[in-house]
Parts: structure tokens; C-alpha cells; sequence
């Protein structure tokens, strides 16, 4: 295993593209870091460089001590895994899984053991005689991972490698994963455009956002509290609602809004940057309608998901269309009007104005 540095790593195409912009990164020895973004964000871009599939026009990577940006892929001793799992289709599993052993000059019985504990490890010991068409999505992607396994290499590299599986089976293949890592403890980058993969499997989490990283932290903090207005947007589902308005007397005031900002927190830093126009933002399942929390405001549903768990209820206010998840007992039908109260700090405040480098920047 082994620590992976990036340092002001960037990617720039032939037309002038810049996929990825001067970035930094240092994953740790045996971490599992998840980069995560919407579509065109940099992220495979990341991975494809550190794999050696893609050149470096700026910057460096360093596996351990090693500087690898002239490398070859084979000699960087990391094994990625793909979306579309890249097994040869007239091979059997075990046949897949030791390939790249066998044209490494493994000894035929470390080839032998190492398959042997890799399909231990990922339940595909019944299947080792089969053909990949003979197996489900799930079972191929399991065949994907474990020729990775076998190879025991510095580090793993997943790029969307879900992404292809129904539902049930990402989820299923979502705890596979994790288990796999509390076993191995190998280091792990992973790639996905899905927050709630990012949530459940990344020690950390690096969001990026037109090549640049928006924001690096422990799910819980990128989640409660998010850098910046895309980054609280991007993380949560469903996602974190924003208003428009202004502060005045300690007050958030909008279009039939007037919410108190009570709570121990500094109102200073929002009303010298902004002369106090700002965004709202607050999350569904921090809505209630339990009284005892400062009134937000009173709203007239549009429509209402029961869900089982709980209700989603969609409404508009000051001209945005926002949601609140509601508990499951509550009694709300579409047409009701309804108090909304958000408890004390359970808000965030963002600059109201774009700003192209800092992603309007949470202020409070």
C-alpha cells in the first residue's frame, strides 16, 4: 500500500480544454477517497492520470516516494477497475482473474493461491469455471474487482464501476465494496458522479466542479458544512433548498418569509460581505412542523410523496420550488397550507452573487 500525492496536477487538451485545473490532493496510506462531481467535472480525467491512461500537461503524481507522471501504466503498480468491467469474454473467471498475473511471470502456484483467496474473499468460488456471459452484471462486476484483488497492488482505482447495475445490485455491490476495504485496507481513489456512493463508501470525499475542487472532507463535513452554495447543493437528497433575500435586524427576509437567525452563530462575517443580501439555504429533512422551532413560513403543498419512511412534500415560496421531508405521520394532502419551522441553526447562509471562482461561498 501506499500514500498518492497530487501536486497542482492539470489536464489541458489540444483545443485549449482545461478538464482539470492545478490540482492538490493527498490520499493517505490505506484511505478510501471518493471523487465526486457532475458529468464533465474532471473526476475520470483525475483517475485516467493517476492510472497513466491520460498525460500529465502540468504537475506531478507521487505513489509513495515515487515520482510516476513518465511511468508506464503496468509499472505504476495500481489496478483499476471500469465501468464497463473489460473481462475477455472467451476466458473463464479464474482465467480473467489470473491473466494479468500470467503475463507478469507470476509461479503458477502463487497464481493458483492468489485466485483462490480473491474469489474467497468475493463469493465466486462456484463460478470460477463459468464464461462472463454466463454470469449476472453484479457477478461481473465482482470478476472485475477480483482481478484487481489478485494482483495486490499499491492501490485501487474504480472508475464508476456501479454505474451500469440496477438499483438493488448498486446497492447490494455498495457493501460488497466496503467490506472489501475494511478487509484489504488497500488505498483506494474511487470515481462516481452518485453523492449517495460518495456518502456511504469515502473515508473522505473531494467534490470538483469544472475541474477545480470545490471542497475535501469526511462525508459529515462536506454534508454540514458544505464551502460553498454548489457543494451544499450537490451533497444531500434530496437536495439542500435555497432562497433568496437579505438580512435586516438579525432577521432572513424574503417574499413571505421573515426568519429569525437565532443561534450562536456570528451574523458579522454575511452582512460586511454582502451588504446583507444573501442566500437561505436549509436542508428537507431539517423542515418540521413541530412549533417549538422558529417559523420559517406558512406554504400550500403541491404535491406529496408518501414514501413509508417518510412524507416528500413539494411547495413554492418566494419563487422558488422547494421540499420538505415531513414524518411519515404526518397527514399532509396536496391543496393544504402548512407552517414550516426550521430549528436554530440548521441554516446556512451564501453570498447571493455568482462568483465563477469561490461558487458563491458559504458565509455563515
Amino acid at each position: 500500500m501506499a500514500q498518492i500525492r497530487l501536486n497542482q496536477l492539470s489536464k489541458r487538451y489540444e483545443n485549449g480544454f482545461e478538464a482539470v485545473k492545478s490540482s492538490n490532493l493527498q490520499i493517505a496510506d490505506g484511505e478510501f477517497l471518493v471523487l465526486v462531481g457532475p458529468s464533465g467535472c474532471g473526476k475520470s480525467t483525475t483517475l485516467r492520470m493517476i492510472a497513466g491512461l491520460e498525460d500529465v500537461t502540468s504537475g506531478d503524481i507521487f505513489v509513495g516516494d515515487t515520482r510516476v507522471n513518465d511511468l508506464e501504466p503496468g509499472d505504476r503498480d495500481i489496478a483499476m477497475v471500469f465501468q464497463n468491467y473489460a473481462l475477455y469474454p472467451h476466458m473463464t473467471v479464474r482465467q480473467n482473474m489470473s491473466f494479468g498475473l500470467k503475463m507478469r511471470k507470476t509461479p503458477k502456484d502463487e497464481i493458483v493461491r492468489r485466485v483462490a483467496d480473491a474469489a474467497q474473499i468475493l463469493s465466486l468460488e462456484p463460478m470460477l469455471d463459468r464464461y462472463p456471459r454466463q454470469l449476472s452484471g453484479g457477478q461481473r462486476q465482482r470478476v472485475a474487482v477480483g482481478r484487481a484483488i489478485v494482483r495486490q497492488p499499491k492501490a485501487f482505482l474504480f472508475d464508476e464501476p456501479l454505474s451500469n447495475l440496477d438499483a438493488k445490485l448498486r446497492v447490494q455491490m455498495r457493501t460488497e465494496l466496503a467490506r472489501l476495504h475494511l478487509k484489504l485496507k488497500t488505498t483506494t481513489v474511487y470515481v462516481t458522479h452518485d453523492q449517495v456512493e460518495a456518502m456511504t463508501l469515502g473515508d473522505r470525499i473531494v467534490i470538483m466542479k469544472d475541474g477545480v475542487i470545490q471542497q475535501i472532507g469526511t462525508p459529515m463535513e462536506v454534508y454540514q458544512q458544505p464551502a460553498n452554495h454548489f457543494v451544499a447543493g450537490f451533497i444531500g437528497t434530496p437536495a439542500m433548498n435555497f432562497v433568496d433575500g437579505s438580512i435586516e435586524n438579525d432577521h432572513f427576509q424574503a417574499d413571505a418569509v421573515d426568519y429569525p437567525l437565532s443561534g450562536d452563530r456570528d451574523l458579522a462575517p454575511a452582512l460586511e460581505a454582502t451588504s446583507g443580501k444573501v442566500t437561505l439555504g436549509f436542508r428537507p429533512e431539517n423542515l418540521t412542523t413541530d412549533p417549538k422551532h422558529p417559523r420559517l413560513a406558512t406554504v400550500k403543498l403541491d404535491v406529496v410523496e408518501h414514501m413509508g419512511h417518510a412524507n416528500v412534500v413539494y411547495f413554492n415560496l418566494a419563487g422558488s420550488s422547494l421540499v420538505a421531508r415531513l414524518d411519515s405521520k404526518s397527514s399532509a394532502q396536496p391543496g393544504d397550507q402548512i407552517d414550516l419551522h426550521l430549528p436554530a441553526n440548521d441554516w446556512h447562509l451564501f453570498a447571493a452573487t455568482e462568483n465563477d471562482q469561490q461558487q458563491r461561498p458559504r458565509l455563515v
